[in-house]
């Protein structure tokens, strides 16, 4: 019966338009108004979101980071040190020689005949 009572005081409230643009503009203000009102209460929502992520990420990337660092032996911290310059030395000498002319591309250069198109 409370159902009932609920139901006639909403078609009570109803309001009447004279035009369906009339109505359609009654509509457009009254959702702008709501987004107005709800856009600061998602925005923050968001933020704190944003922000509890980050902060998880740092945390467990710079925690893992230290922990690691700890229970890393010494000899091996040297280890992956040296190697990781004998890479980089390495890669940078691929990439050298990759990048300069061959010396018998060079030598070349000046010896080969001239093509006419035909």
């Amino acid at each position: 019966m409370n159902e009932e009572t609920n139901h006639e005081e909403t078609c009570s409230e109803k309001k009447h338009y004279d035009s369906f643009s009339d109505a359609m503009k009654s509509a457009s203000e009254d959702a702008k108004a709501k987004a107005q009102e709800a856009a600061p209460k998602i925005k923050d929502a968001l933020a704190n979101a944003a922000f509890d992520v980050a902060y998880g990420a740092a945390y467990g990337t710079v925690f893992a980071g230290a922990f690691i660092n700890e229970f890393i032996p010494k000899n091996l911290k040297e280890g992956l040190a040296k190697g990781a310059a004998a890479g980089k030395e390495a890669a940078q000498k691929v990439h050298e020689k990759v990048t300069s002319p061959a010396p018998e591309a060079q030598a070349l250069d000046g010896d080969l005949p001239e093509v006419s198109p035909a």
